[in-house]
């Protein structure tokens, strides 16, 4: 099995042995040739390294430096426009507009670091609109293009959006299966008398006929269009594009199966047990084999994420042994390269030349494979939760159900019990624990920056000891590195503190809901109970606005200033010198104002004026 990396290193291998000029047609039509997929994998790495560049660190780079950009930011592009094709001939227009996006500022720093496009500019400030991403630009009909792209937009079937808010309102219908099921088991605890326990017992058992409707129709109508979605991309039809159309229809089939089976399965199986126990295994002499039933299609779903385990770690592996594939393949062909005799028609220029591009692949290729081992293992946290909460929930529903056991009635009530809160329980913990699998995310993220952010630090340090001179290029350019490094590590604190404060929200309300519903039904009249209610999703509503407002992070904090800030270099570099700590450093680049005059008062009476007379 080729995976979308071998796919595309094969084809650069080739591009550069023939020294082809990349073209995202030739990419595909060799994706085509070795049955390949989409190129989501190798064009998120590439993408993390665009979201890293800020059009002022190019001033300051290094030659090799920017070749070495520039050689990434080609594939980028590349990659980029082929997944774009790809996505649009089958018919997927949900990323379009953010592929452009992502093309657009592709092209925009692939031009700041051409000379010669530069120079043009100069020249001629409108040959800036002329850019390979803007060609409806040079008719001069840009507002046809935004009408035209506004259209296109408007007729555009947004299926992924409608599976993806089925499935959110699935899993609020499960949490409310489970929920419901504890506040009736409470209910049922209780003295007839206890105060309106008649009137709670029928208002939460009104809803049933809706959400067992929902239970069936639900599934089934997220089943038939994932099927039709099969079908439609299987069976060939005007509806097609071309380059899909003339794929075999087995390929078609195959690959559309791989992406909805779980999805078709899942719902076919649980939408068909759901509807036979909405309409005829239930009462008390048929419930029970509707509860052994359940539990059949609980085993199914522990089977179905062990499944999805096992297919996600043979796909890692194999992407694993294709990265270390290409890189001994790689090393092989430059040092054969560089050991065999010129031919004829070589210079030494040449070979050099060569051997330079093996290496800047070669490293990109290293740092490509140490991001795909990191991804899997943040990707295994979501999977074992999977796992876990399939199992759990499927021993509380034994638990629950307690079937094919004859045990007495105190026994079975308190079965009951236990069963109903451990289902509840395990539902709100999956949930919590989705959540916090985020904000792991996001602190392995934050502790990278603070790990770059150190190390860059250091070669500052070094650099400084080597040559105090200020303006040199490459100490400006480290100084900006470390100051988008601090920036995403801000900018990942304070989504660290976003996601723990929703977490926090989440966890309260999915506790407190059957609470807050168990109280306002039995202790208030109907009316003014469900006021309360209502006044408590008001709540929920508020505060989930509130926390954003409050919390989330701008994600402009993370760009830097177009100009250079000189004075701000300069102190930093000063705070360098003085070896101090790091969380003297970070706290360097955080907004000061009344610490501010104190601390340059301290800097310029301990320090020298650096770039003139530094003893390190």
């Amino acid at each position: 099995m080729t995976t979308s990396s071998g796919i595309l290193q094969s084809y650069l291998k080739n591009a550069f042995n023939t020294k082809a000029e990349l073209r995202y047609e030739d990419l595909l039509k060799h994706n085509r040739e070795k049955k390949g997929g989409d190129f989501l994998k190798p064009l998120s790495f590439y993408l993390s390294i665009l979201e890293n560049i800020d059009p002022v660190m190019i001033h300051y780079m290094p030659q090799k430096k920017k070749e070495q950009l520039t050689h990434e930011l080609d594939i980028t592009y590349v990659l980029l426009l082929a997944q774009k094709h790809y996505e649009l001939t089958h018919q997927k227009k949900e990323n379009s507009k953010t592929y452009d996006a992502q093309i657009k500022q592709c092209t925009a720093l692939l031009d700041a670091l051409d000379p010669r496009r530069q120079a043009q500019i100069a020249k001629c400030p409108e040959q800036a609109y002329l850019s390979p991403d803007k060609p409806v630009a040079w008719c001069g009909i840009p507002l046809a293009q935004e009408f035209a792209a506004k259209m296109v937009a408007f007729m555009d079937r947004k299926t992924k959006t409608i599976t993806d808010a089925l499935g959110a309102f699935n899993e609020k219908r499960l949490y409310w299966v489970w929920g419901s099921s504890f506040i009736k088991t409470m209910l049922s605890l209780l003295p007839e008398d206890f105060y309106n326990l008649q009137q709670a017992t029928e208002v939460i058992k009104a809803p049933d006929p809706y959400t067992g409707t929902l239970s069936w129709s639900l599934y089934y109508f997220r089943f038939s269009l994932n099927l039709f979605l099969l079908l439609k991309h299987t069976l060939k039809g005007p509806w097609m594009s071309k380059d899909e159309g003339d794929t075999p229809w087995t390929e078609r089939f195959q690959r559309q199966w791989a992406q909805r089976k779980f999805a078709l399965l899942n719902d076919s199986l649980w939408g068909t047990a759901n509807l036979v126990c909405f309409f005829w295994l239930n009462g008390k002499v048929l419930g029970p084999w509707a509860d052994a039933l359940t539990i059949v299609l609980l085993v199914f779903d522990i089977s179905v994420a062990l499944w999805d385990f096992a297919e996600q770690q043979t796909q890692h592996n194999v992407e694993m042994a294709q990265y270390n594939q290409d890189i001994a393949a790689l090393t092989a062909a430059r040092e054969k390269l560089l050991s065999d005799a010129l031919e004829e028609a070589e210079t030494e220029d040449e070979r050099k030349l060569a051997a330079y591009k093996m290496q800047m692949q070669l490293d990109t290729l290293k740092r490509a494979q140490k991001r795909c081992a990191r991804d899997w293992e943040l990707q295994k946290l979501g999977l074992y939760n999977n796992i876990g909460y399939a199992i759990g929930l499927m021993l509380a529903f034994i638990v629950l159900t307690a079937p094919f056991m004859p045990v007495a009635a105190a026994t079975a009530v308190t079965l009951g019990i236990v069963g109903a809160v451990l289902c509840f329980a395990f539902t709100v913990i999956s949930s919590a624990i989705k959540g916090g699998i985020e904000i792991y995310k996001s602190h392995h993220a934050r502790k990278e920056a603070n790990l770059e952010f150190q190390v860059h630090v250091e070669w500052l340090k070094a650099r400084l000891k080597a040559n105090s001179n200020l303006n040199d290029n490459e100490t400006k350019l480290l100084y900006l590195e470390i100051k988008k490094l601090q920036a995403e590590s801000e900018y990942q604190k304070q989504m660290i503190v976003l996601q723990s404060v929703h977490l926090v929200r989440s966890l309260m309300i999915d506790v407190l809901i059957p609470a807050v519903i168990f109280s306002c039904l039995v202790f208030l009249p109907l009316g003014i109970g469900f006021a309360a209610l209502g006044a408590a999703l008001g709540l929920a509503i508020v505060s989930n606005l509130l926390v954003n407002a409050l919390f989330a992070p701008d994600a402009k904090m993370k760009e830097l200033p177009t100009k250079f800030p000189e004075k701000e270099y300069t102190d930093f570099c000063k705070l360098v010198v003085r070896e101090s700590s790091s969380k003297e450093q970070h706290a360097f680049f955080k907004p000061q104002k009344a610490d501010e005059g104190k601390l340059q008062k301290n800097n310029e009476a301990s320090e020298p004026p650096l770039g003139l007379d530094v003893r390190l």
